[in-house]
C-alpha cells in the first residue's frame, strides 16, 4: 500500500508546488505572459477593427489652450498600412503636427495653399509600430523589473510590476535614448494577463535630434475601462502630457487617446467621414 501511495503523494506535492509557482510569478514572468497575451489579442482581432480618437491641446505658460486638434481613425490590427482617418480638424497651429489638407475653419472651405496633402506612403501605422518597438528596442532587457504588492483596478485584482532603466545603457538612436530614460508600473490581470492600467514617466530630460530641443516632461497613463462584454472588446483610454523645451520657449501639450468602438473588419474607404469632430475629450478636460 505504501508503495502504491508514494507515487500519488509525490504527484500531489509536485502539483501543489506548481500551483504555488503559478500563483506567484516573478515580475519578468508576468511581463513575458503579458506580452504573449497581447500578441494573442492582436491575432484574435485579425477579423475586427476598432475606432480611436486622438485629441491634442497645446497650452501656453499660463495653461491657456492656444491650439488644438482631433484625429479620428480606424485601426485594423495586423494591417501594416497607414491608419484610415475618418475625421480630422485643427484649430490654430499645433507644434509637431501637420496641418490637414482641408481647412478646419469652416465646412466646405478651399484647401489652404500651404497645406500639404497627406501622403499615405510616408506614414506608418502607429499602432503596429508601437508593437514592433517592444521587441525592436528590447524593452524586456532594458529595464530592471520588480514585483510589487497586488492591487485592485476597477474592481479587478491585479498583479503590479514596476520597471526602471538599467544604468549605462548603449543607445544608438533617439528612440533608444528615450526608452532608456523611462520608468513606470503595470497593473496586470492574474487571470488572462491583460494590462488593466499603466503609468509611465520620463525620469530625466531626453535630448531630441534637434541640438537645442529636449523632452523635459513625458507622463503617460493608460486604463482599460470596466465592461460587462467580452474582455477582448473592452474600451480603453490614455492620456499623456509632454513638454519640449527650447532655449527661449517650451511647447506644452496634453493628449487624449480613446478607443470607443469594436466591429467586424470592413474594406478601407467605406466608413462615413466626420467633417467636424469635437475637440473636447470624453469626460472633459
Amino acid at each position: 500500500m505504501r508503495r502504491c501511495l508514494a507515487p500519488f503523494a509525490l504527484l500531489l506535492i509536485f502539483r501543489l508546488t506548481a500551483i504555488g509557482q503559478e500563483k506567484e510569478p516573478t515580475a519578468l514572468q508576468i511581463f513575458d505572459r503579458t506580452l504573449a497575451a497581447f500578441d494573442g489579442q492582436r491575432a484574435a482581432l485579425r477579423e475586427s477593427q476598432y475606432h480611436q480618437t486622438l485629441i491634442t491641446h497645446q497650452h501656453d505658460g499660463s495653461g491657456k489652450t492656444i491650439a488644438r486638434g482631433v484625429w479620428k481613425s480606424i485601426v485594423r490590427p495586423g494591417d501594416p498600412r497607414p491608419l484610415e482617418y475618418t475625421g480630422e480638424r485643427m484649430d490654430g497651429q499645433l507644434s509637431f503636427f501637420k496641418k490637414e489638407s482641408s481647412s478646419s475653419s469652416s465646412p466646405g472651405a478651399s484647401p489652404s495653399p500651404k497645406a500639404k496633402p497627406r501622403d499615405d506612403h510616408e506614414e506608418k501605422n502607429q499602432s503596429e509600430s508601437a508593437v514592433e518597438a517592444i521587441r525592436k528596442y528590447n524593452l524586456r532587457e532594458r529595464y530592471h523589473w520588480k514585483r510589487l504588492p497586488d492591487d485592485t483596478v476597477s474592481g479587478e485584482s491585479a498583479y503590479v510590476i514596476s520597471f526602471e532603466p538599467k544604468p549605462r545603457q548603449t543607445v544608438r538612436s533617439r528612440e533608444e535614448r528615450f526608452f532608456s530614460l523611462l520608468a513606470g508600473k503595470l497593473w496586470v490581470s492574474p487571470n488572462d494577463f491583460i494590462i488593466l492600467k499603466m503609468e509611465v514617466a520620463l525620469q530625466s530630460p531626453c535630448q531630441l535630434f534637434w541640438i537645442l530641443a529636449r523632452v523635459t516632461t513625458f507622463q503617460f497613463t493608460y486604463i482599460l475601462e470596466p465592461s460587462r462584454g467580452p474582455r477582448l472588446f473592452r474600451l480603453s483610454r490614455a492620456t499623456a502630457r509632454t513638454v519640449v523645451s527650447f532655449p527661449f520657449y517650451a511647447v506644452r501639450q496634453k493628449h487624449w487617446l480613446t478607443i470607443d468602438k469594436y466591429e467586424p473588419r470592413t474594406p478601407r474607404g467605406v466608413a462615413p467621414k466626420n467633417p467636424r469632430p469635437s475637440f473636447t475629450p470624453r469626460g472633459g478636460e
